[in-house]
């Protein structure tokens, strides 16, 4: 009497000897695929579609960073100074208010902006493509008021006098714009902004979704996991690396929080302050008083904290690492 066979080992069977790794691999000739299965000329060809963006990075951001670098330890008429520019940055009395700052907007922003992307992107997923597509065109729409155009637009909505619920807002006892943006609710005011442009995220965790096998999802099903534990625990895992690299960017804009603090500190005749950001004291230690020194220190600081979180987000979502 013979004894059923499991499907993983007919499928093991099916696949003949090549499967069974007793062959040896070939050796990687010319024309021939190395070890890794990429042939020289698919890796010669991949580093030339690398070569401009290379290019970019280091001509427009490696390179700069190494000037700052240079700029943030030497002297106001040159010449090295040591850390002479960091401690003064460190001793500003604006400098302790500016990170608070920046990290009350972070706190309100990153994690909204990634329970929002996710949530939309998995409720999208399982909807029909005319339906997909219509509701990913809707929330893309904010993406088209970034920056600027998105505070002038949330400007007049939090107006009371142009508010189209300004009526609910005169009912709160709020009557003009400066009750409104108080300095305490400017970082939760950006966070929500930003939370309202967020967009690209939303796209990106779709298509990571809709590139998880359909016979994963399918076995789940067959298995009796539900759309929450379907969610949970395969594609939320499965998405680690779109979540990782999602987050990095909103660490990366969280630090360079700059035009939107700015123009509303315009809008409200300066209630706010000029220096509420790091990169708004930047540029006031820059070409208000034209240390370039202290400016250029203030950014090494922001970028090593960006970097440093960076790097453990790459840490615990394991990138860079190839799966086979």
């Amino acid at each position: 009497m013979s004894t059923p066979q499991s499907p993983a080992l007919a499928v093991a069977a099916s696949a003949g000897p090549e499967a069974s790794g007793d062959e040896r691999a070939p050796s990687a000739g010319r024309g021939e695929r190395a070890p890794g299965g990429a042939s020289r000329g698919m890796i010669l060809s991949s580093y030339l579609f690398l070569s401009p963006y290379l290019l970019l990075v280091i001509g427009f951001g490696l390179v700069p960073a190494i000037y700052a670098v240079v700029i943030s330890f030497s002297g106001p008429n040159g010449g090295f100074a040591g850390f002479d520019a960091y401690v003064q940055t460190f001793q500003d009395f604006r400098y302790v208010d500016a990170f608070v700052n920046i990290g009350i907007y972070a706190f309100f922003f990153i994690a909204p902006s990634m329970i929002v992307s996710i949530g939309i992107a998995l409720l999208l997923q399982g909807r029909s493509a005319r339906v997909g597509s219509g509701f990913r065109f809707a929330y893309y729409l904010p993406q088209a008021l970034v920056g600027a155009a998105g505070v002038v637009v949330w400007i007049f909505m939090l107006n009371p006098a142009t508010s189209p619920v300004g009526g609910l807002m005169n009912a709160f006892g709020l009557e003009n714009i400066f009750q409104v943006l108080t300095p305490a609710a400017v970082p939760p005011v950006l966070a929500m902004i930003a939370v309202w442009t967020s967009a690209n995220a939303i796209l990106l965790m779709y298509a990571a979704l809709t590139s998880i096998p359909a016979e994963i999802l399918e076995a789940a099903r067959i298995d009796g996991a539900g759309s929450w534990t379907t969610a949970m625990q395969i594609k939320l895992p499965m998405l680690r690396k779109w979540i990782g690299y999602t987050l990095i960017l909103n660490i990366a804009a969280a630090t360079q929080l700059f035009v939107e603090p700015q123009i509303l500190s315009s809008a409200t005749g300066g209630a706010i302050g000029d220096d509420f950001s790091p990169l708004q004291l930047t540029y006031t230690f820059a070409y208000t008083y034209g240390n370039f020194p202290a400016a250029a220190a203030l950014s090494v600081q922001l970028l090593a904290i960006a970097g440093i979180l960076a790097a453990v987000v790459l840490r615990k979502t394991d990138m860079f690492r190839v799966e086979i």
